[in-house]
């Protein structure tokens, strides 16, 4: 499973890079609004985002127009062959997903609150469909239950567009959404964190650094050499 960091902010993304493990970074336009309300310009948060990401940058169009969304489509796709289109799941976006598979630009349907609507954006050949897992336990539905069942489809007809789930507010749906097999999630800032912390895994490491203090220095020989 991949897991994506969702965030435009490029001191997190540094930060998490340096870890390793993550495949790539998403973003969207509040999150892009953020880092400009900082003192920063699109442009700028876009170039620095590509530049220290190697695998997949998620960029999302702003617009809900036919027309422009493909404009901006084409705009995101020429930043890196590594960008990949993020387009909300509306009548445009869909007709949008259409026209950018013949231009062979790849896409994830984001904004997803169904299954129906993400076999929809697999038909028109989506590289990614993003259900909003949080986003939907707010309907009264289940976000993770969605991706089932989504997963469920896909396998049924040998659908290969991927799916990434999205809106994760704690590790337990990353987990859930690992067993059920989503191809991908994108965690923000604060769950990717999570991941790796544990309070058991602090309580052991304080006893051994605790029982390693307790043999005098000139005994670390292999250590301090």
């Amino acid at each position: 499973m991949k897991l994506f960091l969702d965030s435009a902010d490029i001191n997190e993304i540094k930060e998490i890079i340096d870890y390793g493990f993550i495949d790539g970074v998403t973003t969207n336009p509040e999150l892009l609004a953020n880092e400009v309300l900082k003192g920063s310009d699109t442009e700028r948060v876009i170039s620095d985002i590509t530049k220290i990401v190697n695998g997949e940058v998620h960029i999302q169009v702003t617009s809900n127009n036919y027309d422009d969304i493909i404009k901006q489509a084409i705009k995101i796709h020429s930043v890196g062959m590594n960008v990949i289109v993020k387009i909300p799941v509306t009548y445009s976006g869909i007709r949008a997903m259409k026209t950018l598979t013949d231009k062979n630009i790849k896409t994830t349907a984001t904004v997803i609150f169904n299954s129906l609507q993400a076999l929809i954006a697999a038909k028109n050949n989506a590289e990614y469909v993003a259900p909003y897992i949080s986003s939907i336990d707010d309907t009264g539905a289940d976000g993770v239950k969605t991706v089932d069942i989504i997963r469920t489809m896909f396998n049924n007809y040998g659908v290969k567009t991927k799916i990434l789930a999205a809106a994760i507010k704690d590790p337990v749906q990353v987990m859930r959404c690992g067993l059920i097999g989503a191809d991908a999630v994108t965690l923000p800032y604060s769950i990717m964190k999570k991941l790796i912390n544990h309070p058991e895994t602090d309580l052991n490491i304080r006893h051994f650094e605790g029982k390693w203090a307790e043999i005098p220095e000139s005994s670390r020989t292999f250590f301090n050499k």
